[in-house]
């Protein structure tokens, strides 16, 4: 009987240990994420729970990391981290946003039928 806990592939990265490995995106995988997109529509949440572990990853290596530069002293490189990252995440939402208001457009110049083939179709590689 197969386990219903998905097989977790692991890379090595030198002396720092394990590194989960990102699942590869192939054309498959893309078409049928656009085909959800067409049914439900372009929305925010659904877009940032696919990338949920390396944001969870990023915002726990940019808390440690300011952390570290608080309780050192080091003010000035913190205000440096801490306004990096609010640029960051100001480009990043309004780049989602600029998304969502380019999709009408998308979803009539897209061949939905070349979408619908490459979903259905096994990966090639």
């Amino acid at each position: 009987m197969q386990s219903l806990r998905p097989v977790r592939r692991v890379a090595k990265l030198g002396s720092v240990g394990r590194l989960y490995a990102m699942k590869k995106i192939n054309d498959r995988i893309r078409a049928k994420r656009l085909l959800e997109a067409r049914k439900h529509g372009f929305k925010i949440l659904p877009f940032l729970r696919l990338r949920a572990m390396p944001y969870a990853f990023y915002a726990g290596l940019s808390a440690v990391t300011l952390c570290w530069l608080a309780f050192s002293g080091f003010w000035f490189a913190f205000d440096l981290v801490v306004s990096f990252l609010a640029g960051v995440l100001f480009v990043y939402v309004r780049w989602l946003r600029g998304q969502r208001n380019v999709w009408p457009f998308a979803m009539k110049i897209i061949n939905w039928d070349a979408v619908q083939k490459f979903a259905e179709d096994e990966p090639s590689s």
